[in-house]
C-alpha cells in the first residue's frame, strides 16, 4: 500500500491527487502552541513508500513543518518519502547578484535533498539551472509544467484569446500554453524598481 499524507489545507487536493493515484490518502494532524510551534500527529505505522503534499507557497512556517514531519514519518516506517510541491518556495535567489547574499534555491534544495527521497513540483523557478534534479543534488526531481493545461482550459473558455506573458522569463509558459490552446501570444516588456514597484510596457499587438 502507498499513501498520500497531507496538512488539513490541502486536504481537497490530496484526496484527487490519491483518486487519480489508486493510493490511500491520511491527514497530519497540527496543533499551533500559543508561541507558533507546532505539535504534529502523522498516521502510525505508515507504509514503506508515502507522497507528502505541501504547497510551499507562504513557506517559513510551511518549512518548519515539513523539518519535523519528514524525519517523524521515516520513524513511522516510510522508505521512500516524496515531496509533492505544487509551488516551490525560495527558487528566484539562485545566484549571488550581489556580495554576501545567500544562494537560497542552493541551500533549501539541499534541506530537502536531506528530508525527502524525491520532489515534484509545477513550473519552479529554473532559469539558471538545467534541471531540477540539480536543486535537490542526489535525488530525484521531476518539474511538470501546467501551461499546456492552461492553454487548452482558456482556449475553451475564451476562443481566440491573445495570452500575453508579463516578462522575457515567463515567456516560455505562455508559448506552451499558446501552443497547446492554439492561440496568438506575445511577451511583455517588464522593468522592476523594487518588490512593489514594478512597470509594464506592452508589446505591440493588436
Amino acid at each position: 500500500m502507498s499513501l498520500v499524507l497531507h496538512f488539513a489545507d490541502e486536504a481537497g487536493l490530496a484526496e484527487a491527487l490519491a483518486r487519480e493515484l489508486g493510493w490511500a490518502c491520511a491527514p497530519i494532524g497540527c496543533h499551533v502552541f500559543p508561541d507558533g510551534e507546532y505539535r504534529l500527529t502523522l498516521p502510525k505505522p505508515l507504509p514503506p513508500r508515502v507522497a507528502l503534499l505541501r504547497g510551499l507557497q507562504q513557506p517559513n512556517a510551511k518549512l518548519a513543518a515539513l523539518l519535523i514531519a519528514a524525519p517523524a514519518a521515516r520513524e513511522c516506517g516510510v522508505h521512500h518519502l516524496t515531496l509533492v510541491a505544487p509551488y516551490l518556495s525560495y527558487m528566484r535567489q539562485d545566484t549571488e547578484f550581489h556580495p554576501g547574499e545567500a544562494v537560497s534555491q542552493r541551500h533549501l534544495g539541499r534541506a530537502l535533498a536531506a528530508w525527502f527521497d524525491a520532489l515534484i513540483t509545477v513550473d519552479p523557478h529554473l532559469h539558471r539551472v538545467a534541471t531540477l534534479d540539480e536543486v535537490v543534488p542526489g535525488r530525484r526531481g521531476v518539474a511538470v509544467s501546467a501551461a499546456p493545461l492552461l492553454g487548452r482550459f482558456i482556449a475553451h473558455r475564451v476562443p481566440g484569446a491573445l495570452l500575453l506573458a508579463p516578462d522575457e522569463e515567463a515567456g516560455q509558459w505562455v508559448r506552451a500554453a499558446a501552443a497547446a490552446g492554439k492561440l496568438e501570444h506575445a511577451v511583455c516588456q517588464k522593468l522592476r524598481q523594487g518588490d512593489l514597484e514594478v512597470q509594464v510596457a506592452l508589446p505591440g499587438t493588436d
